[in-house]
């Protein structure tokens, strides 16, 4: 999948991925996490997710990774916030309040940025990379941010029905890419497929959403 992939999506509005309401999961098992405000979150690909206004609103300072800036500029306009904007190699980074967002390449964000991070929230980055990529991300996390604990949203499908993204990310496939670092619980597991109508429309008839809680294993 390209970077031109994405952008076309944003700039097309095809966004059926992108919910117009805090995620559940989000709401019911951040606590779990253990990060007091105000930790500083990092939410990779967060796109305009109002996700991150829940976080902020509850005090967390939240760093951001979005390739589209008209996806972080929707953002801040939900937000009704002008950012200041600075130009830091390939990235225009976007600040504003609680906020700041790196318009860009997310294996390519400056290891010292994330040097604040006390948590992850990821909702959207698993589950939209093909499996060549799920691996890379994978590796650059458990390189990049180490020791920072996350929650971590997947999605489980039969692949028969419907094509990614999302992709579908069954309990196996998760504990190969982060088991050997990260100690994983199981917060929940549902079916959702009937809060998904994009998906559903899209062929699948089942949809397992997993959330995990994902410490370094001692």
């Amino acid at each position: 999948m390209e970077t031109s992939f994405w952008l076309e999506r944003w700039q097309n509005s095809n966004i059926g991925f992108h919910r117009e309401a805090y995620h559940p999961a989000l709401q019911a098992q951040w606590s779990n996490l253990g990060a007091e405000p105000p930790a500083c979150v990092f939410v990779p690909l967060c796109g305009k997710s109002l996700d991150m206004e829940w976080l902020a609103k509850r005090g967390h300072k939240v760093i951001g990774v979005e390739l589209s800036e008209v996806a972080v500029d929707a953002f801040m306009d939900s937000q009704n916030l002008t950012p200041a904007e600075e130009a830091h190699g390939e990235f225009i980074i976007k600040s504003a309040g609680p906020y700041e967002i790196w318009c860009g390449d997310l294996f390519a964000l400056p290891e010292e940025r994330l040097a604040s991070v006390s948590a992850i929230y990821d909702r959207a980055s698993l589950v939209a990379l093909p499996p060549p990529m799920q691996t890379q991300y994978a590796k650059w996390l458990k390189q990049k941010l180490p020791d920072v604990p996350a929650v971590i949203v997947s999605l489980g499908y039969d692949q028969t029905e419907m094509k990614g993204p999302p992709f579908s990310l069954p309990e196996a496939r998760v504990r190969e890419l982060l088991g050997d670092h990260y100690a994983l619980q199981i917060l929940s597991s549902n079916e959702v497929i009937e809060e998904n109508t994009a998906l559903k429309k899209r062929g699948l008839t089942k949809l397992r959403e997993t959330v995990y809680l994902a410490r370094r294993a001692s």
